[in-house]
């Protein structure tokens, strides 16, 4: 249906109780870009907001739209395909209905487009600034002059429309082959800001996006205060890493050690990483050595870097760290990465630690130094840490096939916990043919969606592979199944019947029929291929 038609009647609400603002934030959180039905349904409630009257209703509804701006550039492609497929003359412009005036801006006729750009210009508000920055890449030239030049003047005359949103889009249009000009023009009122106003209003939105572009320009003038408390506060990875380099940076040039040593004492890595490094420049590597047994790989890297620096031997360190009534994991981690075989005895001892963390990463150390117990280790395969047991099938995992099939078994039908059947299939599916297949019909009907899941695909894999082809040049594999070991498979496929197909239930019956074997191509085991006729 064309969105234009429900402009001139205007669908009432889709559920009673719900305004038209209301049921056009629904819309906009409720839409995706590759949905096109949803974005005529957006395209729907934002006319009937604008049809309402409400000017302040209007520009919400659109606050709400250039929240979300890849939706945005999705539906300015949408609405200019809508009008080129469609019969109908695009809405008149009113300049007391932003919603028609902003959907005006991405109609396929540019003398519309120019004209809404203007009038948008004509009266600049936050809202409507991303529809601008939109039309600064448009493929026509009057267009995109036109809404290039109004920008460059708005944000001169006003540096506070750059908002969030507008922000984001010029980010996204970025990527387009005129879409930089946006995103050059943003770094003029940012690197004017004397006051920091925009500044510090960008670095508190929401989109990790525009925190990221913002500290990437400003943080050559926003105080070593601010970037610290950026790098321990701002939820984003990024931010947090730029923020903390950014500091530790100024912090070295004005030798302000006692900050690096806070940002260093971070729950996040990587700010701990940037802050240790410098204090190794600012020749401190007696405050770097103290984190020998952090969780962070590169940060023990560093400190035992720093600990040979100041005399101290770190695997000696970790030899008596692990023997401590309760090690921290990273020393665990730290004699796995230093030490030898001769180590082993000290991390099996660890299996019996009460911390389910010291146990994962002894089994982890274990196993890269290629020294695992497997009697030790096979006993945690009941251990009542969901993570220790998923650790312990690790591994086992390459010594799978010399594990009792019978412990196997028992764990694929465990009635309490899904963690130990799914440990039990994992290293059955290790074993023989027979095995393999026997766990996956077994595990294709358990009570946990995701093991059902992966049992149903593992065995019609594996029985399809059992079936003869032309083209297959690897061999097929045998499943030696004795008569009794074959009407089980059977039974157990019977009852997946559901989980599987009549064609992979009716290649399994094939592959377990006693007789020659099929040969790829379609003959029989002894004999001779037809000759064809002459």
């Amino acid at each position: 249906m064309n969105f234009f038609l429900r402009r001139q009647h205007p669908p009432s609400p889709s559920s009673p109780g719900v305004d038209v603002l209301g049921r056009a934030r629904l819309a906009v959180a409720g839409a995706r870009p590759g949905d096109g039905d949803a974005l005529e349904e957006l395209i729907a409630a934002l006319l009937q907001v604008g049809s309402a009257g409400n000017l302040e209703d209007s520009f919400e509804a659109l606050r709400a739209l250039t929240g979300r701006p890849a939706l945005l550039l999705r539906l300015d492609t949408f609405v200019r395909q809508e009008l080129a497929y469609s019969t109908r003359p695009a809405p008149s412009l009113a300049e007391a209905d932003p919603v028609a005036l902003v959907l005006a801006a991405s109609q396929a006729d540019g003398r519309i487009r120019e004209r809404a750009v203007r009038r948008m210009l004509n009266r600049p508000r936050p809202e409507l600034m991303p529809f601008v920055v939109l039309r600064t890449s448009d493929w026509v030239p009057q267009v995109r002059e036109a809404a290039c030049a109004g920008l460059a003047v708005l944000l001169h005359e006003n540096p506070l429309l750059a908002t969030s949103a507008t922000v984001r889009t010029a980010l996204l249009i970025n990527r387009r082959r005129r879409g930089a000009f946006a995103r050059g023009q943003l770094l003029v009122p940012l690197l004017a800001d004397s006051d920091t106003a925009l500044t510090g209003r960008l670095l508190t939105a929401p989109e990790p996006a525009v925190r990221r572009f913002v500290l990437d320009t400003t943080a050559h003038r926003l105080g070593i205060r601010h970037l610290a408390a950026l790098a321990e506060s701002d939820p984003d990875r990024q931010v947090r890493a730029r923020a903390a380099e950014a500091a530790t940076r100024q912090a070295v040039w004005t030798d302000q050690a006692e900050l690096l040593r806070r940002l260093a004492r971070s729950r996040h890595a990587e700010v701990r990483i940037t802050a240790l490094t410098g204090l190794m420049r600012t020749g401190s590597p007696q405050n770097v050595a103290q984190y020998l047994d952090d969780p962070s790989a590169l940060i023990r890297a560093l400190a035992r870097e720093a600990a040979r620096r100041t005399g101290t031997d770190p695997l000696a360190y970790y030899r008596t760290a692990v023997r401590a009534a309760e090690p921290a994991a990273g020393a665990v981690a730290g004699l796995a990465e230093t030490g030898s075989r001769a180590d082993g005895p000290l991390l099996t001892a660890l299996l019996d630690n009460p911390a389910p963390q010291i146990r994962v990463h002894a089994l982890r150390a274990l196993r890269s130094l290629d020294v695992v117990p497997v009697p030790r280790v096979t006993a945690l395969l009941r251990d009542g840490s969901t993570a220790v047991v998923k650790e312990a099938a690790t591994t086992l995992a390459p010594s799978a096939p010399h594990l009792p099939a019978d412990l196997l078994w028992d764990m694929l039908t465990d009635p309490q916990r899904s963690a130990v059947r799914r440990a039990g299939y994992r290293l059955s599916s290790r074993h023989d043919p027979l095995t393999a297949l026997r766990a996956a019909l077994v595990v294709g009907g358990d009570t946990h969606p995701r093991l059902a899941a992966q049992g149903k695909t593992d065995a019609t894999t594996q029985i399809r592979n059992l079936a003869p082809h032309p083209w297959r040049t690897r061999p097929i594999p045998s499943l030696d199944a004795s008569p009794a070991q074959a009407a089980e498979l059977l039974a157990l496929a019977e009852q997946r019947r559901t989980e599987l197909t009549e064609n992979v239930l009716r290649l399994l019956r094939d592959a377990l029929r006693p007789g020659p074997a099929p040969m790829p191509g379609g003959t029989v085991g002894g004999g001779e291929a037809r000759k064809p006729a002459a």
